[in-house]
């Protein structure tokens, strides 16, 4: 089975009532699932033979400067002698390739200890590798070998799931983001003593750092936002800048639905409506001009959750996700409006050119001006003009990819693009049509290829690859009528933090990875008694044609079978004693949350119960494994904590009314360790 895909499953309703969602709420100490971390000793991660080995990858700029890559990615470029290497993270085999891009021959392969999400390479040459399972970054240096091999130096704990990584401007800090640990850590890159930890919204993705080295940009693959983190200060403060697109309606008079009510109860006019926005998994730094981070992203309109839709969000045929590259000002820390315009025709699927909906890796070429952004589902390159003020209206060329385009780097000074396709296991040589690629773009070879070897005793099997490829596959009209996958609204696994219009009223969208087997029935309100009847369900919301019985057999064993995010750890013996002392209350015949949640909150009752105190509206109990990390929470999204839901709840969803503040603050941090 592949691990860490890059996305996850379904349509919109999958269990019931509590579970859902991804709101940009943080926890309470220790919420993070941070591992309790030994001190490292000092210089242990140094780099002990200094002048031997590969080179990290520097190229002449424009202005004649030579530059070297600090940001990270799946592909790290790096010179040897006469030859370029590309140094490969393989997130489904635990190993890191290594490449002679000239030959495009595979030279060797070393374990990385885990699974590999970003590497990024240090100004003394050391690859630092996230490995996202271990809650670790590894470094490695380079070792006295003809072929590019690396020899492991140390490791250092994380928050949970680190998953990408930067270099600041001086070369004296390496910086990581943590998905479910929904954290910015900064280490000293000479010996990766740990300098300090910032908590951000849940689910960062790509950071960069500012040209003066003050500020970190980290991306969010849900929430709307991107973070910016100040370096320098001494509290390390984190703010937000939104990333919602706008675009203006007709009035129209449509029908509104009391909160949770079927009736109608009134008319009004539509107003100017926002596109929510997700999938922000890459960042960029423009080099010409410079100062601007490019971010993209998707623009979501999920419909107006107060009328009755006759599918998931978009009525009237029109589109409900489109790409979108927001471009921020490094100075002043805004957005280009133009960046964020919807513009027309918004109606029916994807363009003929194809809307990007699942970006997963970005990088800038400094010589052409451009922007390369890689596009699982689609399976393409695509390159844009970075200098627009709206780039994602501005693409200039695409190119066709192996499947599961992951990671990402830019050879500029040869003009070619090195691509990992990760579902297809294929590194890819794109020409850029300039310098050493011309001969070959001249042959028609724009796209050179090469299947990398895999060390597994258990490769993925047939059913799992197709049904990873079924669940990314945007554009497809056997999933939905206007381009989405099942991906977007489950990335990685979870679920894209929004509220949708649906037939039923608003209902938010579930996390999946871990939480299907034993769980029926499925959606909000139980109306599919399997995944089989629930699925044909979604895509009939969805208006797609739905999957043949092989293909949807392919699609059941990947979604049912999807790496679930880290377990929490609690990081000390006080947490660990608030954790046991919830579990007692989560347990208890008072409490009554394990009567309809199961214990441990794993396997719910399977029966629908009134938690709304509407006798008209019945939800199906979810499971709550790891709902700490995907607020807000409810049908439709209503409470925007775990600690909101508890209090205001009270009574329809178990009973807490006669907890202590202390006892709740218990619950709660129990609950969150699920």
């Amino acid at each position: 089975m592949a691990r860490w895909p890059q996305s996850a499953a379904l349509g919109i309703g999958v269990f019931a009532t509590i579970v859902a969602g991804a709101a940009c709420s943080a926890g309470p100490a220790g919420s993070r699932g941070t591992l309790a971390r030994a001190p490292t000793k000092v210089h242990a991660c140094a780099r002990t033979q200094p002048h031997v080995g590969a080179v990290g990858y520097a190229a002449a700029l424009p202005d004649g400067r030579r530059e070297r890559v600090r940001e990270g990615s799946q592909v790290v470029l790096a010179t040897l002698g006469p030859a370029l290497l590309a140094y490969v993270a393989d997130e489904d085999d635990g190993t890191i390739h290594v490449v002679d891009v000239q030959t495009m021959q595979e030279r060797t392969t070393f374990d990385a200890g885990g699974t590999p999400a970003q590497m990024v390479m240090t100004a003394d040459h050391r690859l630092v590798v996230a490995l996202r399972d271990k809650a670790q970054i590894k470094v490695f240096e380079p070792a006295d070998s003809a072929v590019g091999a690396m020899s492991e130096r140390c490791a250092v704990d994380t928050a949970a799931e680190p998953v990408a990584l930067t270099v600041s401007p001086d070369d004296r800090t390496v910086l990581v983001t943590s998905g479910w640990g929904h954290a910015l850590a900064a280490f000293d890159a000479r010996d990766l003593r740990r300098k300090f930890e910032a908590e951000l919204p849940r689910e960062p993705r790509g950071v960069v750092v500012s040209d003066d080295g003050t500020k970190a940009y980290v991306a969010h693959a849900v929430g709307s936002a991107m973070s910016v983190v100040e370096l320098e200060e001494p509290a390390h403060r984190v703010r937000s800048i939104a990333l919602k697109g706008r675009e203006e309606r007709p009035a129209k008079v449509r029908v509104r639905f009391a909160r949770d009510l079927g009736n109608k109860v009134k008319k009004v006019a539509d107003e100017p409506r926002e596109r929510t926005s997700c999938q922000g998994f890459a960042l960029a730094k423009s080099v010409t001009p410079e100062g601007r981070i490019l971010a993209p992203q998707v623009l979501v309109e999920s419909g107006d959750t107060t009328v009755q839709s006759s599918g998931y969000g978009a009525e009237n045929g029109r589109a409900a996700e489109i790409s979108d590259v927001a471009v921020v000002d490094q100075g002043t820390g805004n957005v280009l409006p133009a960046s964020l315009s919807v513009r027309p025709p918004l109606a029916g699927g994807p363009k003929e050119d194809g809307e990007c909906l699942l970006p997963r890796a970005a990088a800038v070429d400094p010589v052409r001006g451009s922007l390369f952004v890689t596009c699982v589902g689609s399976d393409s390159l695509i390159e844009y003009d970075a200098a627009s003020s709206a780039p994602h209206h501005v693409q200039l060329r695409r190119w066709p990819l192996a499947s599961g385009p992951t990671g990402l780097a830019i050879d500029w000074a040869a003009g070619r693009a090195i691509v990992w396709s990760q579902f297809d296991r294929v590194l890819s040589a794109v020409s850029l049509g300039r310098g050493l690629e011309q001969e070959l773009a001249a042959a028609g070879q724009p796209v050179i290829r090469v299947s990398l070897s895999r060390r597994s005793a258990q490769p993925e099997t047939a059913d799992l690859a197709a049904g990873r490829r079924l669940f990314h596959m945007s554009g497809d009209s056997r999933i939905s009528s206007d381009g989405r996958a099942c991906a977007s609204c489950h990335p990685d696994g979870r679920d894209d933090a929004i509220t949708w219009a649906t037939p039923d009223g608003p209902r938010q969208t579930p996390m999946l990875a871990g939480r299907l087997t034993g769980t029926a029935p499925y959606a909000w309100n139980g109306s599919g008694k399997d995944l089989t009847e629930h699925l044909s369900h979604t895509f009939g919301r969805l208006r797609g044609n739905g999957l043949d019985a092989r293909e949807l057999d392919a699609l059941l064993a990947y979604i049912t079978q999807m790496t679930p995010p880290p377990s929490a750890v609690a990081a000390d013996a006080a947490q660990r004693a608030r954790v046991a002392r919830g579990s007692q209350i989560f347990h208890s015949a008072e409490a009554e949350c394990a009567s309809c949640h199961g214990a441990g909150g794993v396997l719910p009752d399977g029966v629908k119960h009134d938690a709304t105190g509407q006798p008209a509206m019945e939800f199906d109990t979810p499971s709550l494994r790891f709902v700490g990390g995907s607020a807000p929470y409810f049908h439709d999204g209503r409470y925007a904590s775990l600690r909101a839901l508890l209090v205001e709840s009270d009574g329809k969803m178990g009973k807490v009314s006669h907890l202590s503040p202390a006892d709740l603050d218990a619950l709660e941090a129990y609950v969150r360790s699920l």
